[in-house]
């Protein structure tokens, strides 16, 4: 009987299993279809209807519960362990609904001690004991469990954006690093910054940190505050000032303010570009006054060309005159530039910081050359007779008060003397720039052992000496008063010969004859 019905079981278990093997092809069938997918039914992206009835806690984080859950780089402790029980209590198995196992701010206390600060500035969210104010209970992408995509995402649920709209951007706050300079719980110092002062900004700016340490001479907010010129998150001004620095400087040096706002010529390295960041180091420096470089190097980091004025008229490549010529004035060897000019404005043309004519012919008064005399002996034009004044003297005969020291037509200084520099001794001139189009006036100046002669085109050749004085012929009979000289003389008119046809080389008024 037995052995009758084994053939009956077997036949019937093959149906079974063909059948239930049609039972389960439909729906893979199906699933190669690409049936359309559920859509997430929470903030979570489950797909699948919560559960009735008590699951284990595995089942709560699965491809279609709760996947984003663990959808992060970061998870926090108990969901790396499925431990969702550890801060979830179910009170409904039947709707699926959960309570928390404390109080908001009583949940992390559960298993974090919580730290205790002494410190007088306090983050709120810190001293309310509300840590999911910023950070997430399930996970986040970066390890402090943060909320949002940067640190400065949790930062930004309560505190406006710092750096919205601005062309510069402080980079810890360009990457939303909140963190480099504010502690997140509790600190000593305002704003919970993690360090006081310039100790905050040179922990990361190092070489600003070496320059001040090497430097002999130091800004003074440099030392305190770097706050005082800079801001911390963002600005529109370069370097993230606080303003732009023809105006941030001047808010502390009022005296300069006043002079560049008073000139009536301005100096261009003061009012374009970087403006006082042209020519002096914002924090510290080995020359006087914050000097990027020496007076002379600097100013000729733009005067190294010729350089076209408002007027039309040109300065010349100064960086050239100077550094070819072989004697040089006292000023540019001795000291600087700003020994005779004003650097950062003034009330004289081209900056000069006093007095001194403009024109080749300037009648003589002792203010209109106050910048020469700031050195200069004024005695050297004061003085018709002098063994000592002046070795440019015949005789005893000052020749600087006969060329000078005339009531309408002065020569002055620059006539015979380059301002800067030429090849001569005393930068005497080999020509002089004449006229409206700078036609060259041959000087034709010659040195000699006790003094020297002139062969110009201002007069016939004279010489002079200071130990013998040299006799010059007297004044053309009917000649006019001074006309010798040129005093008499309109520039651009045309002097008219003296009226005696043979007569003798004019005499210097003054001179004297041994």
């Amino acid at each position: 009987m037995i052995a009758r019905s084994i053939p009956i079981l077997l036949i019937a278990l093959a149906i079974a299993a063909v059948a239930t093997a049609s039972w389960y092809a439909g729906p893979q069938v199906l699933d190669q279809k690409a049936a359309p997918p559920h859509s997430a039914l929470d903030k979570t992206g489950s797909t699948e209807p919560p559960p009735s009835s008590v699951i284990a806690r595995e089942g709560c984080v699965t491809p279609t519960c709760h996947p984003g859950i663990k959808d992060r780089p970061f998870l926090h402790g108990p969901v790396q362990v499925n431990g969702c029980d550890g801060c979830h209590t179910l009170v409904d198995p039947v709707k699926h609904a959960f309570q928390p196992v404390a109080s908001r701010e009583a949940m992390c206390a559960l298993c974090h001690m919580p730290e205790v600060s002494e410190s007088p500035v306090l983050h709120e969210p810190f001293a309310k004991g509300d840590c999911l104010s910023c950070h997430d209970p399930h996970g986040s992408s970066e390890a402090r469990l943060l909320r949002g995509e940067r640190y400065a995402d949790a930062c930004l649920t309560c505190h406006k954006d710092m750096t919205g709209g601005h062309d510069q951007v402080h980079g810890p706050a360009s990457v939303g690093a909140c963190g480099a300079c504010h502690e997140p719980h509790a600190s000593k110092l305002p704003k919970l910054l993690n360090a006081e002062g310039r100790d905050l900004c040179l922990t990361c700016h190092v070489r600003t940190a070496v320059e001040i340490e090497q430097s002999s001479v130091v800004h003074a907010p440099v030392l305190g505050e770097c706050r005082v010129c800079h801001d911390p998150h963002a600005t529109d001004n370069a370097s993230i000032l606080i303003e732009e620095p023809s105006k941030l400087c001047l808010n502390c040096h009022q005296d300069i303010a006043d002079t560049v706002h008073s000139a009536t010529t301005q100096h261009a390295a003061v009012t374009t570009k970087r403006a006082c960041l042209n020519c002096h180091s914002p924090h510290a420096g080995n020359h006087a006054s914050l000097l990027r470089d020496d007076v002379k190097l600097l100013c000729f980091e733009c005067h190294n060309q010729p350089i076209k004025m408002e007027d039309g008229s040109t300065l010349v490549n100064m960086k050239s005159v100077i550094e070819t010529g072989k004697s040089l004035h006292g000023a540019v060897t001795q000291r600087s530039c700003a020994e005779c000019h004003e650097i950062h404005g003034g009330g004289h043309k081209r900056l000069l910081n006093n007095e001194y004519p403009s024109d080749l012919y300037y009648p003589f008064g002792e203010n209109a050359y106050a910048l020469c005399f700031s050195c200069h002996d004024r005695q050297l034009v004061l003085l018709p007779h002098t063994d000592s004044a002046t070795g440019f003297r015949n005789g005893t005969t000052n020749l600087h008060y006969v060329h000078v020291n005339q009531d309408k037509k002065g020569r002055s200084c620059r006539m015979c003397h380059d301002t800067h520099a030429a090849n001569r001794e005393k930068h005497i001139r080999d020509d002089v720039p004449y006229g409206p189009s700078g036609w060259k006036l041959p000087i034709g100046y010659q040195q000699s052992v006790d003094g020297g002669s002139c062969a110009g085109g201002c007069h016939p050749a004279y010489a002079y000496s200071r130990v013998e004085a040299i006799p010059h012929p007297p004044v053309p009979a009917g000649a006019k008063e001074g006309a010798w000289k040129g005093t008499d003389l309109i520039p651009g008119s045309r002097a008219e010969p003296p009226t005696s046809t043979k007569s003798e080389p004019p005499k210097s008024p003054g001179s004297t004859t041994k």
